[in-house]
């Protein structure tokens, strides 16, 4: 059995209660691990009568789990109507877009997205969306020092750790003096009992560990300083936000 079809298997073992099978997306990035097709998600949404974002809350975590990031996101960042531009590093469903927008009305917001069949979508959900040419590497079209909030989430517990700490290194890049940096990783503060345990009983090691201090001392070296984290649930685990600033 091949890495992609274990982490499939373990992915479908924890949502097997739920009714909800994983199946390969489209993808323009072959590192990309199983992710949600856009076209069955979005239907089987509509028929649970909620929003896309509330209805992977509802399996992938906990209700509201998403709202609550963002909120921690905002609060542990003092952001505010001031931030004009923002980057998200796959948005997926768009999810977090969604409050983020909502909540600081920015006058751009960037995207880069691999899977290709969830654009459609996010052009028509998010309010001045700019979809950039996704290389599941950088972040080469954004200009250095150009952008005032820069995220990623539920991205790097999945990717390979090489392509998380590469995009680490263009986060840091693209941020403007003050801005903010914010990304969720599975750190070791993160592996408590019931999250091995749960990756022990499906034999299968669906989430990719970032080492916490190493992490912040990348960025460090690179000058951002860590303001705060939160941690924020994830199927049968968590993970921990990590929020900085360019001074």
């Amino acid at each position: 059995m091949s890495i992609v079809q274990l982490a499939q298997k373990g992915v479908n073992g924890a949502l097997r209660p739920l009714g909800i099978q994983v199946t390969r997306t489209r993808s323009s990035d072959p590192a990309v691990q199983p992710f949600l097709p856009a076209r069955k998600t979005i239907a089987a949404a509509k028929r649970a009568g909620l929003p896309v974002g509330d209805y992977l809350d509802r399996y992938s975590a906990e209700p509201e789990a998403t709202a609550r990031a963002v909120q921690a996101l905002l609060r542990i960042g003092g952001l505010g109507n001031e931030v004009e531009r923002v980057c998200e590093i796959g948005p997926g469903s768009g999810r977090y877009a969604e409050k983020v927008i909502a909540a600081l009305q920015p006058s751009s917001y960037e995207i880069y997205e691999t899977a290709v069949d969830w654009l459609p979508h996010l052009r028509t959900s998010l309010p001045n969306v700019v979809v950039r040419p996704a290389d599941g590497r950088t972040l080469s079209s954004t200009a250095s020092e150009s952008v005032d909030l820069v995220q990623a989430h539920k991205l790097f517990v999945y990717i390979p750790f090489v392509a998380s700490v590469g995009y680490m290194e263009e986060m840091a890049r693209v941020v403007k003096p003050g801005g903010i940096v914010a990304f969720d990783i599975v750190t070791e503060d993160c592996l408590d009992e019931k999250a091995t345990q749960t990756w022990l009983a499906e034999n299968a090691m669906i989430y990719r560990v970032t080492p916490r201090a190493w992490t912040i001392d990348l960025l460090a070296r690179r000058g951002l300083t860590l303001l705060g984290s939160h941690f924020e649930a994830l199927s049968g685990a968590s993970t921990e936000l990590l929020v900085f600033r360019k001074p």
